[in-house]
């Protein structure tokens, strides 16, 4: 990982750090053969070298070398002449000089600075698995410690280098403990900065915060302090510690505008507010333009995050640009790949159309380089929640297509997902709406198959009911009853207080109302009655069971149920409940009950066909016409004619009178007649008179008719219908009284004589006790208009004498009077 700004000293040559310390101890090793009479050329050497002058020293040195190579100076002579190649610039003969020494000598505090000076030139010409073996043998061979421990710290910044963390953090910490003193350890500092980048560099966070936060406290140099505060409080940020990154942070916003980390802090900033979830400030502190974009170490993680806090207050558009920039600018990092599944998200979030394509771009990208990355399947998810509630639209307006297209890509956008890639919270839900959506695209098969797994796999989740409906629907619907009620009656047993705990009850009943087991149908809705004794469905409860105790013959007990069920719901039930009242009735002859059940039915609205869709769905059905006959005769015998007419009158059928029997003609005629219908009671009689074929019952209908057609003062239809009654019946009663009826006619028209001989004539050729006394009783009354009393008491001795005990009805003495607005 790079870190930025790094101290420029630390990566600077390494040669001027060295030089000091090594030229003094070399020059006193050389200066014990100054004495010696053969050792003058190296004395000589060292002269030259003094003054700088390190080509002469240099060609010195090799005369020594070559001269006098058995000395005890030789070494110092050979390191001399490494030194002067590296003054002249001669790097290639000062290696190999420098390098001899290593290979011919072996051991020694030449050979220690010998590999000291390769080390450097290695280092610094970023050679560093030749520097850190260099590094390794100056350490060890060479005898001051200030210069030791600058070898191992050079040794460890190799290692380091190279990539070999644990090894240099091994180095750095002896030379940490070698002193602990920052004043008089002058790699004190530079180890523990160190030591901090490779603890964050392998993750170990806990080790570099505390590393960090030593130095921030104990640091000399600035830019290690400055280092150390900033990048130990971001550490702590890291770490969830927003109050100790806070602490820190602060500090280095004290820092002077020139300083390399005062930007980072800024961003540190930013993460703090983020976990405090300030969303607020951190759009605010990226607002204000003070953050330096070189510092591209943590800028990902950082422009995500204002991406974030944008989201977060509600401004998806800046939030959307933000993420679409790092998703370009970072395509390979982990946060470049987030920001493009936040774009997602935000179209989620929006209900945008946009999400299934961009889902889909997004799925086909990553999936080449992250095949197992949680995103594609969190994508997959998104896409098919948004399919989900596209269908659940679609099926509220009734869109059957789109609903099922939409059901259909749910389906599968849900069936991509990798369990083990999504929260827990998402595996009960997925596998359930999966399973839902086939149901509803018809995909019965996947669908059933989908929510049994969900209902083994989760039977404690708060879905499980419905799932256990959702399928029970289903098998009832491709008639598997005996599936279905399993599911109902798990959910009746072990979810009794779920919401679908009353669906499942109803449909229970439903089923046993498909199949005609009516003893458990009525069982059924009696206890979702009992269980939800207010419920929607009360009416619909009701009326199935007064249903099935009809199917069954208990009209007694079908008889309530059926009118609670119709109270409670009459735009429903009034039709269908009514239809089975009466034929309760008509079953159990229950002749009141009947006729004010029957006649409140006939009343009432018009057919299925107008209002409402309840209404439509509750068909009037005509009452039978057996049970309309069976009622009228009924009413007839009990003299009750305008009842009888009446339902005698509904079940008749004008337009086409063939179609209704001759005796129910003639009971519609009579009743009408007595009940004052005469117009209609004439139609009756001539329907009647059309089929009827016998005389005495053609005599009977011209006689009533003619009655009918007197009252309402038709005298020439009367008489017509008088004269028919006569031609076909010789004799009898039907005789005398179509007689009686010319009579009637005669009278109103005013011909009283030819009236009196009509009635004469019917009192003495026919004996009967209530015609004959009628006929003598009519004559009596015309003598008396007649003003002929003399005849009149005549007939009132012999009315007296043949009938002693008659009295005349009401109405029945009084001669018609003529209307002269007929």
């Amino acid at each position: 990982m790079n870190h930025h700004p790094r101290v420029s000293a630390h990566r600077s040559s390494l040669w001027p750090l060295a030089c000091c310390t090594l030229m003094s101890f070399c020059l006193g090793v050389a200066s014990v053969s100054h004495g010696q009479e053969k050792e003058q050329n190296l004395a000589y050497a060292d002269l030259l070298y003094s003054q700088k002058e390190y080509a002469k020293a240099a060609r010195q040195y090799q005369i020594f070398i070559r001269e006098d190579a058995a000395s005890p100076n030789a070494q110092s002579g050979w390191f001399r002449l490494g030194e002067c190649y590296l003054q002249v610039g001669q790097i290639t003969d000062a290696k190999t000089t420098f390098d001899h020494i290593i290979k011919t000598f072996k051991t020694g505090a030449f050979v220690g600075s010998s590999a000291y000076r390769l080390a450097v030139l290695s280092f610094n010409a970023k050679d560093y698995p030749a520097a850190e073996k260099q590094f390794a043998i100056a350490a060890k061979e060479l005898t001051a410690a200030d210069a030791k421990h600058q070898a191992k710290y050079y040794h460890a910044r190799s290692l380091q280098l190279n990539k070999k963390l644990d090894p240099a953090l091994a180095l750095y910490d002896e030379v940490i403990r070698s002193n602990p003193n920052m004043q008089e350890n002058p790699f004190l500092e530079r180890s523990l900065l160190e030591t901090a980048r490779i603890f964050s560099d392998k993750g170990e966070k806990d080790k570099a915060g505390e590393t960090f936060r030593k130095l921030a406290s104990t640091a000399i140099t600035t830019e290690v302090k400055e280092e150390a505060i900033v990048r130990g409080g971001m550490i702590a940020w890291e770490l969830g510690k927003t109050e100790e990154s806070e602490q820190l942070l602060d500090q280095a916003f004290r820092f002077p505008n020139t300083s390399p980390w005062k930007s980072l802090a800024q961003v540190g900033a930013i993460f703090n507010a983020f976990s405090r979830k300030d969303y607020r400030r951190v759009t605010a502190i990226y607002g204000s333009g003070a953050l330096n974009t070189t510092i591209e170490e943590y800028r990902p993680k950082m422009l995500l995050i204002v991406g974030h806090s944008y989201r977060m207050t509600g401004e998806a558009d800046a939030a959307s640009r933000l993420y679409s920039l790092v998703e370009s600018r970072y395509p390979d990092t982990e946060e470049g790949l987030e920001a493009g599944f936040r774009k997602l998200q935000i179209l989620h979030e929006t209900k945008n159309g946009a999400l299934p394509s961009m889902a889909n771009r997004f799925i086909s990208k990553v999936s080449k380089t992250k095949p197992e990355h949680q995103f594609l399947d969190m994508a997959q998810l998104m896409k098919a929640e948004y399919h989900f509630a596209e269908a659940e639209k679609g099926a509220a307006r009734k869109d059957k297509r789109y609903a099922q297209t939409n059901y259909r890509a749910a389906a599968d956008a849900y069936g991509e997902v990798r369990e083990q890639n999504v929260k827990e919270k998402f595996h009960s839900l997925r596998l359930y709406k999966r399973g839902w959506a086939y149901l509803e695209a018809g995909e019965l098969q996947d669908g059933i198959l989908s929510i049994s797994r969900f209902i083994k796999r989760f039977p404690k989740d708060p879905m499980a009911p419905s799932a256990l409906a959702k399928r029970g629907m289903t098998y009832q619907s491709v008639e598997d009853f005996e599936f279905a009620l399993d599911d109902y009656d798990l959910i009746i047993k072990d979810y009794p207080d779920s919401s679908v705990l009353e669906l499942a009850m109803q449909q229970k009943a439903l089923i046993f109302a498909q199949k005609r087991d009516l003893p458990k149908m009525i069982t059924a809705y009696e206890e979702l009655l009992k269980r939800f004794p207010n419920t929607p469905g009360k009416a619909e409860a009701t009326y199935w069971i007064g249903v099935g105790h009809y199917d069954l013959e208990r009209f007694a007990k079908a008889i309530p149920a059926l009118e609670t069920a119709r109270r409670l719901n009459p735009q429903a039930f009034t039709n269908r409940a009514s239809i089975r009242i009466i034929l309760a009735h008509y079953s159990l002859e229950q002749i009141p009950e009947l006729t004010e059940a029957a006649r409140a039915y006939i009343l009432s609205g018009a057919d299925a066909g107008a209002l409402t869709a309840a209404q439509k769905e509750d068909k009037k059905i005509p009452v039978p016409k057996a049970v309309l006959e069976y009622l009228g005769k009924k009413l007839f015998t009990e003299k009750k004619y305008a009842d009888s007419e009446f339902f005698l009158s509904h079940m008749s059928t004008p337009n086409s009178p063939q179609d209704t029997a001759s005796d129910i003609w003639k009971l519609i005629a009579d009743a009408r007649i007595k009940t004052g219908k005469f117009e209609p009671a004439i139609q009756a009689y001539d329907f009647y008179l059309a089929a009827a074929d016998k005389p005495a019952q053609r005599g009977y209908a011209y006689l009533e008719r003619g009655k009918a057609q007197l009252a309402i003062s038709k005298l020439a239809n009367a008489r017509e219908s008088a004269r028919e009654c006569l031609k076909i019946v010789k004799q009898g009663r039907y005789n005398a009284e179509a007689r009686i009826l010319l009579g009637d006619v005669l009278m109103v028209e005013g011909a009283l004589n030819d009236a009196a001989a009509e009635y004469l004539i019917v009192s003495e050729v026919f004996e009967d006790p209530e015609v004959t006394p009628l006929a003598l009783t009519k004559a009596i009354n015309v003598y008396q208009k007649l003003g002929d009393d003399a005849k009149a008491q005549e007939l009132g001795a012999k009315l007296q004498a043949r009938f002693p005990d008659y009295r005349p009805r009401a109405g029945v003495v009084a001669t018609p009077q003529l209307d002269p607005t007929q």
